[in-house]
């Protein structure tokens, strides 16, 4: 994802909010994004952007692109699966961000 693409957490609001207000198709279709997303781009190889606003931390610290993906990708797929109810698959998901991060963010919102 760019860094103008809508954060995880945003998409993840964005159903929770819809299913307030009882619009569930168009919920599920937020956390269907989620999980669709994070199952396409799971297993990609990640290469330097040498344009990618993300270089100085690349550069300052030691971390592998598909490292950062994987994470970013389970965290997806976690959110989608918790939005869908499913506490079972987006607990599996989260266990997999804490072995890889056990400090990120995401692990606050949705445990």
């Amino acid at each position: 994802m760019y860094y103008n693409d809508a954060k995880p957490e945003k998409i993840y609001y964005q159903g929770l909010a819809l299913l307030k207000l009882g619009r569930k198709d168009e919920a599920n279709g937020r956390f269907y994004k989620l999980i669709n997303y994070g199952k396409q781009h799971i297993f990609e190889h990640q290469k330097m952007d040498y344009f990618a606003v993300s270089l100085p931390d690349l550069l300052i610290w030691d971390d592998s692109l598909d490292t950062k993906n994987r994470i970013h990708c389970y965290c997806m797929l976690a959110l989608g699966y918790a939005g869908m109810g499913d506490a079972e698959k987006a607990r599996q998901y989260m266990d997999e961000v804490r072995k890889l991060d056990i400090n990120h963010h995401i692990l606050r919102i949705i445990l």
